[in-house]
């Protein structure tokens, strides 16, 4: 019973603290669409929107955003690259020769059994080169998302979370309902 007191009383100091601004300046809550569109409206702006910013006011982690960015689509392009060059090589290695046969100049025969081909000697070499741009650009993926990322929480949280309080209480108005959220 006690606890079911103590939890009543939180919240109605809770609701007093969400409502005391507006009766301090005399204000009445009402559900208008402007207060709508505030109550909508995010803490944190769009991603778009930070970016324009950090291009402004900090170029250097935008620099280093930048540099993410170009390494993640180096890499994207590598690993495409070295997909079709696999294929490629695979494809060659595997075509039936276009010299194998017999090849008539005259009164001399040759017979020819094939394994002189260049598309068939080309086919291993360029699984190997595929597969080496395969290696180098997964990793080189990865490390440009991850260096973008970073420096896109990095720079969130300095110039927006870190202004944020540690808690307050939020209150939600929609046309058909009311909320009420503790945010800590």
């Amino acid at each position: 019973m006690k606890i079911k007191c103590l939890l009543i009383v939180c919240f109605i100091v809770g609701l007093g603290i969400c409502f005391a601004q507006n009766v301090v300046t005399g204000d009445a809550v009402q559900i208008t669409s402007k207060n709508l569109e505030n109550a909508n409206k995010s803490v944190i702006p769009s991603n778009r929107i930070i970016l324009a910013e950090m291009k402004t006011n900090n170029p250097v982690m935008y620099s280093q955003y930048q540099s993410g960015k170009k390494m993640q689509i180096t890499g994207i392009i590598m690993t495409g690259v070295s997909g079709g060059l696999v294929v490629a090589g695979a494809i060659f290695s595997i075509i039936p020769d276009a010299d194998r046969g017999r090849i008539t100049s005259g009164p001399i025969v040759i017979e020819t059994d094939g394994n002189h081909s260049g598309l068939r000697k080309a086919g291993p070499v360029l699984m190997v080169v595929g597969a080496a741009c395969l290696s180098v650009g997964l990793p080189v993926m990865i490390v440009g998302g991850k260096k973008k990322k970073q420096t896109f929480q990095d720079y969130k949280y300095q110039y927006y979370l870190s202004q944020q309080p540690s808690s307050y209480f939020q209150m939600n108005i929609n046309p058909n309902k009311v909320g009420i959220a503790y945010v800590f």
